[in-house]
């Protein structure tokens, strides 16, 4: 399947990171990894991704929470999956108010993760 969407995968976990990418780019979508939340708000303005995926704690003391709110400040709407080794509740409060987004838990279930990334990149 080449479907020529883009991904933005935050994620500081360098292991993590690359094993998604793989996966990713196996299934023909174009992927690029950032490792705190600055850079992921630079490369979506850059590469207007058609699906974000953050890590809630990144590097440099920055979260994935940060990236989405001023994500959404700038009024780019891409939907964002984060992904949290911690609590799945805490995170899912935490995110009640970002819109377009879902929780995954880590480790995340690469099936899983495919089907809600197909879902929100349905034309």
């Amino acid at each position: 399947m080449n479907n020529n969407k883009k991904i933005l995968i935050a994620e500081d976990e360098l292991l993590i990171a690359k094993v998604l990418r793989m996966q990713l780019e196996k299934h023909g979508f174009e992927v690029e990894n950032v490792m705190d939340a600055d850079s992921a708000f630079n490369v979506v303005k850059q590469m207007l991704p058609n699906v974000i995926i953050l890590d809630v704690y990144l590097k440099n003391n920055s979260t994935g929470i940060e990236a989405a709110l001023k994500i959404r400040e700038a009024g780019i709407n891409t939907p964002i999956i984060f992904t949290t080794g911690n609590s799945f509740n805490d995170t899912t409060k935490l995110v009640q108010d970002i819109s377009f987004c879902r929780v995954l838990n880590k480790p995340v279930d690469f099936d899983t993760l495919l089907n809600i990334i197909n879902l929100e990149t349905v034309s």
